[in-house]
C-alpha cells in the first residue's frame, strides 16, 4: 500500500500538476458545472412530468446530503490519487498522454483487479457534486451516460494505443483483467495472475 508521503509527492508532481492544468481545470471542471446546471433543469422537468418526489430530492436535505457529498468527494480523491500514485511510481511516467504517459505497464496493486481503476475515483468524486445538489438526474442519468462514453472511448482509442506500446503483455493483461468492474475482489481468479510464458 502506498504511503501518505508517496501519494502527496505524486499529487504535487509535475506530471500530475500538468495534467490538472491542461485537462481538469480548463475542461473537466467547467464540464461538471454545465452538467450540474443541466441536471438541475432536468430534475425540474422530470418532477413536473412525473410528479415523483425523487426528482426534487432523492437524499435527505442539508446538511445530510452535504456530509454525504463531502465524504464521497474525499473517498473519490483518495482513490484517484492512489491509482495515479501507482502509475507514476510503478509505471514511471504520467497517467495521461497529455503529460507524458507511463513507460512501464502497471499490472499489480489495484491494477490487478481492473484496467481502469482511476475511473472509479473520478466517478465517486464527481458524484459528490450530484449529492451536494441532491440531483437524481446528475447521479443516475447524466453521469452514468458519461461513464459509458468514457469507457467506450477507452476501449476504442486508448486500449489500441496500449497494445501498440506494450504489445503482447498488454494483450495478456487485457484478457485476464476486466475493463472497469473489479471482479477479482469477489472472484480471485479474475485478479491478474501474471504473464504466461
Amino acid at each position: 500500500m502506498a504511503s501518505v508521503r508517496s501519494v502527496v509527492k505524486v499529487a504535487l508532481s509535475p506530471p500530475i500538476l500538468l495534467m490538472v492544468g491542461k485537462v481538469y481545470i480548463p475542461v473537466l471542471f467547467p464540464a461538471t458545472f454545465l452538467i450540474a446546471l443541466a441536471s438541475v433543469k432536468l430534475d425540474g422537468l422530470l418532477a413536473s412530468a412525473t410528479g415523483l418526489p425523487m426528482f426534487e430530492a432523492f437524499l435527505p436535505g442539508p446538511p445530510i446530503n452535504w456530509v454525504i457529498a463531502a465524504v464521497t468527494f474525499v473517498l473519490g480523491l483518495v482513490s484517484w490519487l492512489l491509482t495515479y500514485e501507482q502509475l507514476v511510481n510503478k509505471g514511471e511516467g504520467s497517467p495521461s498522454p497529455t503529460a507524458g504517459r507511463t513507460t512501464k505497464l502497471v499490472v499489480n496493486g489495484i491494477y490487478a483487479y481492473c484496467r481502469n481503476p482511476s475511473v472509479w475515483g473520478k466517478l465517486i468524486g464527481v458524484l459528490a457534486v450530484g449529492f451536494a445538489l441532491n440531483s437524481f438526474s446528475f447521479c443516475f442519468i447524466l453521469i452514468p451516460a458519461l461513464l459509458a462514453v468514457s469507457l467506450t472511448e477507452k476501449v476504442w482509442r486508448q486500449e489500441p494505443q496500449l497494445v501498440e506500446i506494450f504489445g503482447d503483455e498488454y494483450l495478456q493483461y487485457q484478457e485476464q483483467v476486466p475493463l472497469f468492474v473489479p471482479w477479482g475482489l469477489i472472484f480471485p481468479s479474475r485478479k491478474f495472475q501474471g504473464f504466461k510464458d
